[in-house]
């Protein structure tokens, strides 16, 4: 299989990396780069700041990347709030808990959970007192919804779930979720980072209350998220600053009534035009195309690490519907020695726990390897990474 959008990304076609660690952070095409480029050649400005060119193309290019992210999700544009990152995502909303929780109430989170998902929650139920149910996974890997009914009965007062395993790229059954959440009237916190490369998602139709991603696991560079948010007149800012006010007095404060009120400070202006790009770029691939060249390739792996004398090495442990993602571990070889070998053969994967340590010990693990892939991989990365594991095999053995 040939891959023609390998081409659109200059560091992976002016060197001889394979890389395979998507699910970390992806490479980032030439159309991304050539308008992040051209973004700060034309003119950077501060938007909302000043009465120049330079800040109101600013402010047009902030609105022209909300205006995408809400067609992205199939949402509007006033339920789109711009952060740098998913994590801040995540804590803006668990900051809006900090102040009416108490020891009466509860929030459940899954040991699916990566760290930025998991951390905040339990800071929060840390200072309130309030509980902390942790919905279990199976042997296999799927979560148990068994215990579900009893804790959303025990005063719930959010469900922060994943939409897709970092580690495994298993997706819970959301839909059952939600049904159940609504029923107790229950807010979901859905954390799509992982989904939203990959596949096309219809807020209305998932019908959660807060839905986060971050800019650089979708072909965008670092330091731009997105928090989106069902009902934004129930929230209040996590951070005070310039750009959200109408009227400031020696002693008080009027925040202005726009989206812009929960967007403090001087964005992150070419990581949002690198947003804007990137989704611009995915729109013209589209997802059913980086479906079919994932899912191949998946398949390809999969059928070498079960086909080939790699078996007698390495165990798959990912869930067998993973899109994008092929995880590996190993009773003879460390991950760290495996991922280290590989980078000397220049085929880039992770290795460790992921951030995900409740996940890596209810598998019985206490580290893998994961392989996650992209848009630009090809059937010659995955060979190149089978006989790389080959080699690790005879170096360790």
């Amino acid at each position: 299989m040939t891959n023609f959008w390998k081409s659109n990304f200059p560091s992976l076609t002016s060197s001889e990396h394979v890389y395979l660690d998507s699910a970390s952070t992806s490479q980032i095409p030439e159309v991304v780069i050539n308008a992040t480029c051209n973004y700060m050649r034309e003119g950077h400005g501060n938007p909302g700041r000043g009465m120049h060119e330079f800040s109101d193309k600013a402010v047009a290019l902030i609105e022209q990347c909300r205006h995408q992210v809400a067609q992205l999700l199939n949402a509007s544009s006033q339920q789109i709030i711009l952060t740098k990152s998913a994590t801040e995502s995540i804590n803006f909303v668990a900051s809006q808990f900090s102040q009416k929780l108490d020891k009466s109430h509860s929030i459940i989170v899954s040991e699916l959970e990566h760290h930025a998902n998991l951390l905040p929650w339990q800071k929060i139920c840390q200072l309130t007192g309030a509980k902390l149910h942790l919905l279990k996974v199976s042997p296999k890997g799927e979560l148990d919804l068994s215990n579900l009914e009893n804790y959303l009965s025990d005063n719930c007062q959010l469900i922060a779930i994943t939409q897709c395993s970092n580690v495994t790229g298993y997706q819970p059954d959301l839909k059952k979720l939600m049904k159940l959440a609504q029923k107790h009237q229950v807010p979901v916190l859905v954390d799509g980072a992982q989904a939203i490369p990959h596949q096309s998602i219809d807020i209305k139709a998932l019908d959660c209350d807060y839905y986060v991603f971050s800019g650089h696991k979708l072909y965008a560079p670092g330091g731009v998220g997105i928090l989106y948010c069902k009902n934004t007149s129930q929230l209040a800012p996590l951070l005070l600053g310039g750009g959200i006010v109408d009227k400031v007095t020696p002693y008080e404060y009027q925040l202005t009534s726009n989206i812009q009120k929960f967007e403090a400070g001087s964005p992150n202006m070419p990581a949002i035009v690198g947003l804007s790009a990137a989704i611009t770029y995915i729109n013209q691939v589209g997802f059913e195309t980086i479906h079919n060249i994932e899912k191949q390739l998946v398949n390809d792996l999969t059928q070498q690490l079960i086909n080939t004398e790699l078996r007698e090495y390495f165990s798959i442990i990912s869930h067998p519907e993973s899109r994008n993602i092929v995880s590996i571990s190993s009773k003879q070889f460390h991950s760290h020695d495996i991922a280290t070998i590989l980078a000397s053969q220049k085929i880039a994967v992770r290795a460790g726990h992921h951030c995900a340590q409740p996940l890596i010990n209810a598998l019985g693990l206490k580290h893998c390897v994961r392989v996650s892939l992209g848009l630009y991989n090809t059937h010659s990365d995955i060979q190149k990474l089978t006989s790389g594991l080959k080699q690790v095999a005879k170096v360790l053995l």
